[in-house]
C-alpha cells in the first residue's frame, strides 16, 4: 500500500487550509495532521509541535509541512507548487501561464499577509479602519483581472486561486459585506466554493470552518 501523504499544520485554517483544499480537489488520500497550541500563563504552549520540530529531517523545519514517501516539503507556497507539479493539475503549463502565476503569487502573498498581520495585532480595532479604507483599491485589481476568464490567470484554475480564495473567505467572515462593490470578486469566490470537490469537502466533517487564526490572534475567527 502506498504511504499516505501527510499534511501537518496547526489546528486552525491559516496557511494550511489552501493546501487542504488542493489535496481535496486533486482527490489524493492524505492525513490531515494537526498540532494544538494552548494558553500557558502569559504565553503559549507550542510544545506539541516544538517537541518534534527537529525530528523529521527537514532542511528548514516549519509548519505547514508535507511528506510524500521520500519527499519532504516545508513552506506553504512550495507545498502547493509541489502538488501542482506532481499531479499535473492546478499549475502553469507554458511560459505565459508561469509568469502570470509567479506575479500573482506575489500579489496574493502581500494581500493575505496584510490581513493576517492585522488579525494578530493587539490594536486590531483601531487598525481595521485603515485596512478597510485600503481594501477597495486592492480588490479593484482583482476585479479587473478576474474579468478575463474568471480565474486569476485566465480560464484555468491554478494553485494561486486556492490561496486567494481562502484569504477572501477569511476577510469576508471578518468584514461581512466588504466585497459588495466587487461583483467579479464575489462571483469568483462563489464559483470556487461551488466546485464539486470543494463543495463536497466543505460540507463534510473533514472541513473545520473555525478557528481561522491561532488563539493568540486578536481576531481568531471562531463560532
Amino acid at each position: 500500500k502506498m504511504s499516505k501523504i501527510v499534511l501537518a499544520y496547526w489546528d486552525i485554517r491559516g496557511l494550511g487550509q489552501p493546501i487542504r483544499h488542493m489535496l481535496e480537489y486533486i482527490g489524493v488520500d492524505y492525513e490531515d495532521k494537526r498540532f494544538g497550541h494552548y494558553q500557558a500563563g502569559e504565553g503559549w504552549d507550542l510544545s506539541e509541535w516544538m517537541s518534534v520540530k527537529f525530528t523529521f529531517g527537514f532542511d528548514y523545519p516549519n509548519i505547514p509541512y508535507l511528506t510524500d514517501v521520500d519527499v519532504k516539503v516545508t513552506e506553504s507556497w512550495a507545498i502547493m507548487k509541489y502538488l501542482a507539479r506532481k499531479h499535473k493539475v492546478l499549475g502553469p503549463t507554458n511560459e505565459e501561464e508561469q509568469v502570470k502565476c509567479d506575479v500573482t503569487e506575489g500579489v496574493v502573498q502581500d494581500f493575505r499577509s496584510t490581513f493576517r498581520t492585522l488579525c494578530y495585532d493587539p490594536a486590531f480595532d483601531s487598525l481595521k479602519v485603515n485596512y478597510l479604507s485600503d481594501l477597495p483599491a486592492k480588490l479593484d485589481l482583482f476585479e479587473k483581472n478576474l474579468a478575463h476568464g474568471g480565474w486569476l490567470i485566465g480560464s484555468k484554475l491554478t494553485y494561486v486561486d486556492f490561496a486567494l480564495c481562502e484569504s477572501l473567505d477569511n476577510i469576508r467572515l471578518c468584514f461581512p459585506g466588504c466585497f459588495d462593490q466587487h461583483p467579479n470578486v464575489q462571483k469568483y469566490l462563489t464559483n470556487f466554493k461551488m466546485l464539486e470537490k470543494i463543495a463536497a469537502y466543505e460540507s463534510s466533517d473533514r472541513f473545520q470552518k473555525f478557528p481561522i487564526n491561532g488563539k493568540m490572534a486578536t481576531w481568531i475567527g471562531e463560532n
